[in-house]
């Protein structure tokens, strides 16, 4: 391995090292700093509150604490103050590429919108997704330190838990407030498909909180959540949503070379949700096995008929969508197109009325046309692959980074496929979920580049089972002067 010089990078490795020092590193002290980005990366148990506060951060979080809790009606005050810290913080402002298609889809929008019947509809949900692509923008330039991202990802966490995860919780046992036997909370989680969509997120921030916490409160923390979590997503009874679940495992396991200890720790939540599930849990679910034909599709539900009626809904989105497959008819114009469209003879009765799309995918077709459809998915993918390529470059190397990338593009494609059968394009939850993505591809790249110093020297990668334990167990090679 050739010398590598870190100085550039203010980076001191070894006794004889400085900030300022131009000496060349030999291989064992790049090992010496590969072990430092490991334990860096793993957090050391030290205080969530130990970051670089900013009035960006302080705005955003209370922001998050606001959508969660619904208890402080200062959304907007919480922006506020986030974008002016923007203003006042000093280095550059970012915005994230994946920001700039989020900014073109809503221009589309804004400019199809002008095209539509119901413009008295549109204006008020092109306000709320401007609102977004300010969000978005507050949480980019928020997340910048790991520490910014550590106390994200745990404060979101605890409000998820402490509001929506507690209050169906308490909803279903003790009040017994629930929609036919499904667990609801108020507010944004008073549908039981969308609180489970939400949950698939919040359980792989979970999980990959674990993966970087060795010891502490918030370790412990993080595994109550990744079984109480699960047990919401079953408690909500949305067969998207487990559908998403099973997509979220089969991701994690085929990601994992101990794929047997894994497999035991799923095996064994498993037995004590199933210890602790309602009746009529598993027997919804199991109704699954009759929606793979349309001729089937009366007995996933008997006489609720939810399956044949979302085939329905569906049915008349395809000839709205046949009808106007560039421009779309406007955002928030879809329910009363619908409405229209459903009296239609050609259409069964049970999809009359106001109804969504009951799909992410053909919410946004419908609503802004193939174009529109191109931009929003432009900037899930974006992020999709930057993540994955700083993963591949993590394994071997950076292992716990590697895994956390993995769990969250986990319950990115879980979220994705539970949204098949839910229409939330614009969640904010869904949304921050790429902004926290992209962050940690940003800090791991930063870290990679550091090992790897600017005369491009590779660090070992590939044939190095253990990562950083396989480099922090190996004796020094000597110095190189």
């Amino acid at each position: 391995m050739q010398p590598v010089n870190l100085a550039t990078h203010g980076i001191a490795v070894g006794a004889h090292s400085s900030p300022g020092s131009n000496r060349q590193l030999g291989p064992g002290e790049m090992r010496a700093y590969v072990r430092r980005l490991a334990r860096a990366a793993s957090n050391q148990g030290s205080s969530i509150w130990r970051v670089r506060w900013t009035l960006t951060l302080f705005g955003f979080l209370l922001y998050l604490l606001v959508i969660t809790s619904y208890r402080l009606p200062i959304g907007d005050v919480a922006i506020a103050i986030a974008l002016a810290g923007i203003v006042l913080q000093d280095g550059a402002v970012r915005f994230p590429a994946y920001l700039g298609w989020l900014t073109a889809f809503v221009g589309w929008a804004a400019l199809t919108g002008m095209q539509s019947s119901y413009p008295d509809l549109v204006g008020p949900q092109l306000v709320m997704v401007l609102k977004m692509v300010l969000i978005v923008f507050v949480a980019a330039n928020a997340l910048q330190t790991r520490g910014q991202i550590r106390l994200f990802t745990v404060f979101f966490l605890g409000c998820f838990a402490l509001f929506p995860l507690r209050g169906a919780m308490f909803n279903f046992f003790v009040y017994h407030n629930d929609m036919e036997g499904r667990a609801i909370w108020n507010y944004l989680y008073n549908n039981p498909n969308d609180l489970g969509a939400m949950a698939l997120l919040q359980l792989s921030m979970a999980v990959a909180l674990l993966v970087s916490e060795k010891q502490g409160w918030v370790r412990w923390s993080a595994l109550a959540g990744v079984i109480v979590i699960p047990m919401l997503i079953l408690m909500t009874q949305s067969r998207g949503v487990f559908l998403g679940l099973v997509v979220f495992l089969v991701i994690v396991l085929a990601g994992q070379q101990r794929r047997f200890r894994i497999v035991a720790i799923v095996g064994t939540i498993a037995l004590v949700l199933a210890a602790l599930m309602p009746a009529g849990v598993m027997g919804r679910i199991g109704t699954l096995r009759h929606a793979t034909s349309t001729t089937t599709l009366d007995a996933v539900d008997g006489e609720a008929g939810s399956a044949r009626q979302r085939y329905e809904i569906w049915r008349v989105a395809f000839k709205i969508i046949r009808d106007h497959p560039i421009v779309g008819v406007g955002l928030g114009a879809y329910k009363v197109n619908h409405e229209q469209y459903a009296l239609d003879p050609e259409f069964n009765p049970t999809a009359q009325g106001g109804r969504d799309t009951h799909s992410l995918y053909f919410n946004v077709l419908a609503e802004t046309g193939y174009p529109g459809l191109v931009l929003y998915l432009g900037m899930v993918i974006g992020v999709a692959i930057r993540s994955e390529r700083t993963r591949r470059r993590c394994k071997g190397v950076l292992d716990a980074a590697a895994r956390q990338l993995l769990l969250l593009q986990a319950g990115l494609a879980a979220f994705l496929t539970a949204v098949i059968f839910g229409s939330l394009p614009y969640l904010p939850h869904f949304l921050l979920h790429l902004v926290l993505l992209n962050a940690l591809v940003i800090v791991y790249q930063k870290d990679l580049d550091a090992a790897q110093g600017k005369r491009g020297v590779q660090l070992p990668h590939g044939r190095m089972r253990g990562g950083l334990r396989s480099v922090a167990r190996r004796p020094a090679m000597g110095k190189a002067g």
